[in-house]
């Protein structure tokens, strides 16, 4: 079984990826993985890097991006020669390769090492699920819905509502101010206190409390003079984008950090990312957030995380300025290099508007890697926007592109563009067939390993939200899973890639894989990921059959990745039972700290309130004598403001959905690793 590589740096506490994809926690970052979710902080090493923060400083090697914590060793550059040497890794946190223990190596208990695992390829499509999956499980509506059927008398009982059921149980208000809030507060006030856990603890109060009550305290906190660590400053900076309060008072604090040229560079990306969270469509923000575009910043960070503000505020009127930029390659008297421009294109993804998919169209003959592969996702965000007959015109257009391209992440971005036009609610029958028709054509000419998920997945999405102008969904469904059910059968190939395969049988809710996917997740022998995203998969389809299957693979003990699968395929079909099984865990201190953070973020995406007393009890100083690491008490606290936030998650989710991973820089990083 991997270990992950745990290192605190001046800002993040990582966990890196290496025969799967497991997650930053500082900041309150989210658990990922087949279940679960975000992607490590890296760039395919083949990639051309941005320019070193500290010029004094090495690009890291292999596997990491410039200023972010590469797999073999610690951050490099931090912010430009202000960022301290990083505290070593908190007590009983495993070392993975290179670490603290040298280059290339773990070291085991008797102090030799052993060989670092295989990193996996950044072409894997877990990368793509980390970050997209979040609209697809959706797993607190679900709670609310199920909860108001209850209410109602109406619907099938659900999470073990109904005769005599206690059931799972959203957080109530009472249960937010008497028990968790209370909570939070001691973990913020005590300085003592692990920086992750305090961190974790400040954007849980953002979402448990998402009123203007904390704003001093966020304030004070983010102050450079504070003398706050930076993770806690970060962490106060993003709670007021969390907060979704666009009072002058908040923005112009915000503004002060964007232009504040002494704060640390990555709280000043981090205030930018905060005002777009915020849409804060004002004079003053753009005038902060362009000045920032001018090649007067030393960090590339800077200007790419002023660009997906932009694009996050979504003003239209700002679509010919970008398009501007992107024809002329230049903004102002600064050119624009390949990186630059991929977030230009990116701005305008996310503002989706019909206007910028002429120009996009034309980056895709360019030969920047980072600017074609924005423009492939771009396509698939805006040309839902448009008529029939435009949309038909696209398809076709990235259709060709997906064809004749090398470059094998812009034809898997192409692929997932098809999916999105194929796959919104409002296209047409006709421009559905078209994409269905090549969607099936792709996939059996594809690479089984590297592109073949990707058009399984963009089948998925086509049939996912199969509704709108066509007229028969459900033969739809049962059409794109007879092309995907017998590989799966078959299982040959990378167990790995085949997961894909299960999670796009289970959006288009394929009843005839169900026995498959039973036998898949039974046989202990089987690839651990293949067996979660069968889970996975068996919770999207709703069939209740599977909850046997599924609590029994939640009680294995050996697996710390599945158990969390399981646990949210258990939210999916509404098992009170493995939420029972999940409280359980936390209670048993013999458990990792690993088992112990997911468990607790696996119970936060559920949202079933039961296990507060639990988590509570882990997180507050004093009560558990120390039992608890730090990890394990940094991820209850995210978990306790996830269980805490009743609004709609998608305010964050608009930063993940659809990115261009592979051309992220450090900040950004660190920031998707938060949402």
């Amino acid at each position: 079984m991997k270990k992950a590589l745990l290192l605190l740096a001046a800002l993040a506490l990582l966990l890196t990826m290496q025969s799967s994809v497991d997650t930053a926690y500082a900041h309150g970052g989210s658990y990922r993985g087949p279940a679960g979710e975000v992607p490590p902080g890296q760039r395919d090493p083949k990639d051309p890097q941005p320019p070193p923060e500290n010029p004094a400083t090495p690009t890291p090697g292999p596997g990491g991006g410039t200023g972010s914590p590469p797999p073999g060793g610690p951050p490099s550059g931090g912010d430009g020669g202000d960022t301290p040497d990083a505290p070593p890794p908190p007590p009983n946190a495993p070392d993975g390769p290179g670490g603290n223990n040298g280059p290339g190596g773990i070291a085991t208990p008797g102090g030799k090492k052993r060989a670092a695992p295989k990193q996996m390829s950044f072409e894997n499509w877990l990368f793509w699920w980390a970050y997209n999956k979040d609209e697809i499980l959706n797993l607190k509506a679900r709670l609310k819905a199920s909860e108001a059927r209850v209410a109602t008398g109406s619907g099938p009982y659900f999470l073990g509502h109904g005769k005599g059921g206690a059931g799972a149980k959203s957080t109530t208000p009472g249960m937010i101010k008497d028990t968790i809030v209370p909570a939070l507060e001691q973990v913020v006030a005590n300085k003592e206190i692990h920086p992750d856990i305090r961190g974790g603890a400040l954007i849980a109060l953002a979402r448990a409390e998402p009123t203007k009550k904390y704003l001093d305290k966020f304030f004070a906190i983010a102050a450079k003079e504070s003398g706050e660590d930076k993770v806690v400053q970060e962490s106060a900076i993003i709670a007021l984008g969390i907060l979704q309060n666009k009072d002058q008072e908040i923005l112009d604090y915000l503004i002060g950090l964007v232009e504040n040229k002494n704060y640390p560079m990555r709280g000043r990306c981090f205030a930018m990312l905060a005002l777009g969270l915020l849409q804060a469509n004002t004079p003053e923000v753009y005038k902060a957030l362009e000045a920032r575009l001018d090649g007067s910043e030393v960090h590339l960070d800077v200007p790419v995380c002023a660009l997906l503000s932009i694009g996050l505020i979504g003003d239209e009127e700002k679509v010919p300025q970008l398009v501007q930029w992107l024809e002329s390659g230049k903004i102002g008297r600064a050119k624009l290099s390949d990186l630059e421009k991929s977030w230009v294109v990116a701005a305008l993804g996310k503002i989706g508007h019909p206007d910028a998919l002429e120009p996009i169209i034309k980056v895709l003959r360019e030969k920047g890697r980072y600017a074609k592969r924005s423009a492939a996702i771009a396509i698939g965000q805006i040309a839902k926007q448009t008529d029939q007959d435009e949309q038909l015109k696209f398809c076709k257009r990235l259709a060709q592109f997906h064809k004749n391209e090398g470059d094998l992440t812009s034809k898997n971005y192409a692929i997932i563009a098809l999916g999105r036009i194929g796959g919104d609610a409002n296209a047409s029958e006709k421009v559905r067939d078209a994409v269905k028709s090549f969607l099936k054509k792709a996939y059996k000419e594809s690479s089984k390993t590297t592109e073949r998920p990707f058009a399984a997945l963009a089948m998925g999405l086509v049939g996912f939200d199969a509704v709108g102008t066509t007229a028969k969904p459900q033969a739809l469904k049962e059409e794109l899973a007879a092309v995907i059910r017998p590989d799966l059968k078959a299982r040959k190939g990378d167990k790995t890639a085949l997961g894909a395969l299960a999670i796009s049988l289970g959006m288009l809710k394929d009843q005839g894989s169900v026995d498959l996917l039973k036998k898949i997740l039974e046989d202990r022998g089987m690839d651990k990921k293949l067996r979660g995203a069968a889970a996975m998969a068996l919770g999207l389809i709703g069939d209740k059959s599977a909850n046997p299957v599924i609590l029994k693979a939640l009680k294995e003990r050996e697996d710390r990745d599945l158990r969390v699968d399981t646990a949210v395929a258990a939210g999916l079909l509404g098992n009170p039972e493995a939420v029972d099984e999940l409280v359980n865990v936390l209670q048993d201190k013999k458990a990792s700290q690993f088992v112990l953070g997911s468990v607790a973020l696996a119970i936060g995406q559920i949202g079933d309130s039961r296990a507060i007393d639990a988590m509570v009890a882990i997180l507050e100083p004093g009560k558990t004598n120390g039992t608890y690491p730090d990890l394990t008490r940094a991820l209850v606290a995210v978990a306790l403001g996830q269980l805490s936030d009743r609004r709609d998650y998608r305010v964050l989710y608009r930063l993940s959905k659809d990115i261009n991973y592979r051309a992220s820089v450090p900040a950004l990083d660190e920031i998707l690793t938060i949402l």
